[in-house]
């Protein structure tokens, strides 16, 4: 009778154990710039094994930023049920969670509609910089390059026509000051109106990309549309891409910067400029098919390697997600709209705005 009383409890506790070892959880946090083909590569990854995703539709937009997937992924865990959790919080963000081991907030289950959170640690980290290009340096994290990314500087809706270019130096005076009159930019002194500075958060990868290409070493002044919406105000923070896409779209004279799947929503992508003459693309960007050749070759240096960070002590389900997850954003890369696989690059860089050469 006392044997028997032993084993019950004991069967229980072999059965939830094992319950619990039949589970795979991946969370990821990190760069917005290549939301597109990270949640393309996962859904591909479950393919008709997913059960459920929360949002139903997916990264949409800029400030859907949230999205948590559950099912089997029969080619890497068999029959166990995987829940990924993704939480695009920025680039410098993203390694400050593995840096740090920080929390982030995630939503919490995979059913539509379902607008609770849980802060849990990141396992893996998406950055448009390199992690020395942050104060995140240590522990050094295991890094992977799989693509790149431009970076693009946009004028406003309500900006001068004759505004299409800008220059690095032009560039560096502009975040110095926050504001210059139009004609600097322009070379038309009948353009007397000043054109704002609109900056990004410093979550934000690409903010730390464009500085170290232009060279700009201070402290940038920048400004935003205030609350009552009749002025521009001085920006001690910066915007996120959701309010700069905005800003450009309905507010004052602006210059700002985005990466390409967030530029598209400027004036239905519109409102690029030329960087020291150059676009990172030929003909009319779109959101469909894009040419990248003048990035491929060389003759457009604003731009950032996609890159895919664990720490090196990362549990071997971690890091059989993450080379599955490189493979498969390099398949969705090739029809990207927005970035590139990295194996069509002519060109590289050993750090965030070295200068760009020819691929030894």
């Amino acid at each position: 009778m006392k044997t028997s009383r032993l084993i019950a409890p004991l069967l229980v506790a072999l059965a939830t154990a094992s319950t619990a070892v039949a589970q795979v959880e991946i969370r990821l946090s990190g760069a917005v710039a290549f939301r597109d083909t990270a949640y393309l590569a996962i859904r591909t990854l479950y393919g008709p094994n997913l059960a459920s995703q929360n949002p139903a539709d997916g990264p949409t937009a800029p400030a859907q930023l949230k999205v948590t997937w559950t099912g089997t992924i029969p080619s890497l865990f068999g029959n166990q049920t995987v829940t990924v959790r993704a939480f695009y919080n920025g680039a410098v963000a993203g390694l400050q969670d593995l840096t740090q081991n920080r929390n982030v907030n995630f939503l919490a289950s995979a059913n539509p509609g379902d607008t609770n959170t849980v802060n849990l640690p990141s396992d893996i980290a998406f950055s448009s910089v390199f992690q020395q290009s942050t104060e995140f340096l240590t522990p050094k994290l295991e890094d992977v390059r799989f693509g790149a990314t431009p970076i693009v500087l946009l004028k406003s809706k309500t900006a001068p026509a004759g505004l299409t270019n800008i220059t690095s130096h032009q560039l560096k005076t502009l975040a110095a000051n926050g504001k210059l009159p139009a004609w600097f930019f322009t070379g038309n002194t009948n353009d007397t109106g000043d054109l704002v500075f609109i900056n990004r958060d410093p979550t934000a990868g690409q903010r730390v990309a464009l500085f170290k290409e232009a060279l700009f070493t201070g402290s940038p002044i920048s400004y935003y549309w205030d609350a009552a919406k009749t002025a521009y105000v001085n920006d001690p923070t910066g915007r996120n891409a959701t309010q700069i896409r905005d800003h450009l779209n309905n507010f004052g004279p602006a210059i700002s910067y985005l990466v390409t799947a967030d530029a598209i929503g400027v004036n239905g992508g519109a409102n690029v400029l030329r960087y020291n003459g150059a676009l990172p693309f030929v003909g009319t960007f779109n959101n469909v098919s894009n040419d990248f050749t003048p990035l491929y070759n060389g003759q457009y240096s604003l731009w950032v390697y996609e890159h895919l960070l664990n720490r090196s002590t990362a549990a071997a389900n971690i890091k059989t997600f993450r080379e599955a997850l490189v493979a498969g954003i390099g398949v969705a890369l090739k029809s990207s709209a927005y970035s590139v696989p990295i194996d069509r690059l002519n060109v590289e860089r050993t750090s965030d705005g070295a200068p760009v050469a020819p691929k030894e």
